[in-house]
């Protein structure tokens, strides 16, 4: 029965959906530096511009989104972007220049930003709320599977056709994503519908309800953020090149894994239960990251690292969505995602500036600090929702005690 519920039409459609599109992102990503320089005469130095533009335009996107989705409905944001996504994906076959490619690059990471958000909200509203951490793991999971198997075959295709073949694989792909999108059903809950048009902008914009969980998120994150920009150069710094794309691989094939299992068990005996010790994994695995000198300690640590990630983001995404009602899933995701862009973005800076002084090493070392500021905020949290049940709860005894 439980299984059942979980897997209904709605979150399968809804899975694969997102899974076709994040394929067809991840197929881009090894590529388009190839097609930076090769094709549009761009530098090395221009090569970060790639990611930089696409993921400022999704910080931008989120509040955004979050905002239309409540207000204007799951439904019609959904498919709106991602069928921007899929138009904007032909403009890669017939770009001129630098100037337009990294325009196109910032309205679809707008586009991207937008579809993500919809299909994280949509999620919270179609699986169950009894099994809501282990549901968001499955559809965390097929984004992790689109992950190990996207950029493998935007290689194969740039390598064995062209650039423009794999842009129109890419285009069928984000195609496939917004025709099984377009079959979901999904009840809307707009604060329209509901007469809540007292709240301000900025609560429009971000959820003040869900911040806490969302600074833990960026601390906890900033991990990753370190590993994606700078894992290939510290691989290289120990004459282990080819560890880097193995790194990758474990990492991947872990949180497609751990995801649904982490998720079943805080359902069943709470966040905290797995929270707790993914952090303590995070920074057991970026120490032994940063004491790496052999290939299989190497790879130990993305074990780790991807355990520890794994377990906590299920349950701080599930934290966010029942911590307010439904009609404010829209800008509780989008803080939430919003956490995790500047967690990535600002863990980059931060231990890129750290780097500069103490070497990659110690770098990824010091990156278990944010874990460990995370963990401080994660048990403030805790402590509060304690305290807040507490309060609840002698307010309903002395209710009662009065009738």
């Amino acid at each position: 029965m439980h299984n059942n519920k979980l897997w209904n039409r709605n979150f399968l459609l809804l899975c694969f959906s997102n899974f076709f599109m994040f394929t067809s992102f991840y197929m881009l990503l090894p590529t388009l530096p190839v097609f930076l320089v090769e094709h549009l005469d761009g530098t090395e130095r221009q090569v970060g511009l790639i990611i930089a533009f696409f993921t400022t335009a999704q910080i931008f996107a989120r509040p955004l989104a979050g905002k239309w989705l409540d207000e204007i409905g799951r439904k019609k944001v959904f498919l709106f972007a991602r069928i921007a996504f899929f138009i904007l994906m032909f403009f890669y076959i017939t770009i001129p220049g630098l100037l337009l490619f990294f325009l196109l690059r910032f309205i679809h990471g707008f586009s991207f930003g937008i579809a993500t958000t919809a299909s994280g909200t949509m999620a919270a509203d179609v699986v169950p709320s009894e099994c809501r951490a282990e549901g968001i793991g499955y559809y965390g999971a097929f984004i992790s599977l689109s992950l190990v198997i996207g950029p493998s075959v935007g290689l194969w295709v740039m390598n064995n056709g062209s650039f423009n073949v794999l842009f129109i694989f890419s285009c069928v792909l984000a195609g496939i994503s917004a025709t099984l999108g377009s079959l979901i059903k999904v009840e809307e809950h707009t604060q329209k519908e509901r007469g809540d048009q007292k709240l301000s902008l900025i609560e429009k914009l971000v959820e003040p309800k869900v911040l806490h969980i969302c600074i833990v998120s960026v601390m906890i994150v900033s991990v990753y953020g370190g590993i994606v920009s700078f894992i290939s150069l510290y691989a290289k710094e120990l004459e282990m090149v080819e560890a880097a794309g193995y790194f990758f691989a474990v990492y991947s094939l872990v949180l497609l894994v751990i995801r649904p299992l982490s998720g079943k068990i805080s359902d069943k005996y709470g966040a905290s239960f797995v929270i707790y010790p993914g952090m303590l994994l995070c920074i057991v695995g970026t120490f032994v990251l940063s004491q790496s000198n052999t290939f299989t300690i190497f790879l130990l640590s993305a074990f780790l690292i991807s355990l520890g990630l794994g377990s906590i983001q299920p349950s701080l995404q599930a934290l966010v969505i029942d911590a307010v009602p439904s009609e404010r899933r829209g800008a509780a995701t989008a803080t939430y995602f919003m956490s995790i862009d500047l967690g990535i973005a600002g863990g980059a800076f931060v231990l890129g500036t750290i780097a500069n002084y103490i070497g990659y090493s110690g770098m990824f070392l010091s990156s278990s600090l944010f874990v460990l500021v995370g963990l401080i905020f994660y048990g403030q949290y805790q402590l509060r929702q304690v305290k807040m049940r507490k309060d609840q709860l002698h307010q309903a005894t002395k209710n009662s005690s009065t009738l």
